[in-house]
């Protein structure tokens, strides 16, 4: 252990791209990277030299720049816990990834008061008719999307607010506000963040 090592960890909290990479992250990247090859967005020389920084990086803020100008990201930090105190008094988000497939909440499963969904591709189906909803009339999703789609289907006492949500050559359709019946909604969830290229369509179940 280096004596430099504890002032490493607290600007990691202060800002998570100061963060270590791992093996997979490194793969992560050069995979994004050749994809782009593949595609005409890189030549040989442009590809071999990311890849040759990609394979030295060390933090997340090494590998943000190989993909600055590619329309998949680099990998992303994860949330670092011990600087999110107030996230935690809010209520601690639970993320979730798509990447490439489906991606199903149905049934009788547990809404968490913030989620995080990141989707590159994937498609995604959120069924709220059943579901067990968070105490205080109201819940988060937020977005973070590269192509693929992701359909909300609510039942008429959940109100959806998709204000917050930044489309770019994306489309957002919201049925369920079209259909909705004034004073009959108990809960409010609440969708911000933003889809590349992407489509968030929202529907009213058939509660009958």
């Amino acid at each position: 252990m280096t004596s430099d090592e504890p002032s490493d960890r607290g600007a990691a909290e202060r800002d998570p791209r100061l963060m270590r990479v791992s093996h997979d992250d490194r793969d992560r990247m050069v995979e994004i990277l050749r994809d782009a090859a593949a595609e005409g967005r890189l030549d040989i020389d442009e590809l071999e030299e990311r890849v040759e920084l990609a394979l030295t990086a060390r933090t997340f803020a090494d590998l943000e720049p190989l993909a600055e100008d590619l329309p998949v990201p680099a990998p992303a930090p994860p949330a670092v816990r011990a600087s999110a105190p107030a996230a935690r008094a809010e209520g601690e988000a639970e993320r979730w990834r798509g990447m490439g497939q489906r991606f199903r909440r149905e049934g009788a499963w547990r809404v968490p008061l913030i989620a995080e969904l990141e989707s590159y591709g994937a498609s995604v189906r959120l069924d709220y008719t059943v579901a067990q909803l968070p105490p205080g009339g109201r819940s988060e999703l937020r977005l973070s999307t590269m192509g693929g789609s992701v359909r909300l289907t609510l039942p008429p006492w959940i109100a959806a607010d998709l204000t917050g949500v930044d489309t770019y050559g994306g489309r957002i359709r919201d049925n369920a506000s079209r259909h909705a019946v004034p004073g009959t909604a108990t809960h409010v969830l609440t969708v911000t963040g933003e889809t590349h290229g992407g489509s968030v369509r929202v529907d009213v179940s058939n509660t009958k």
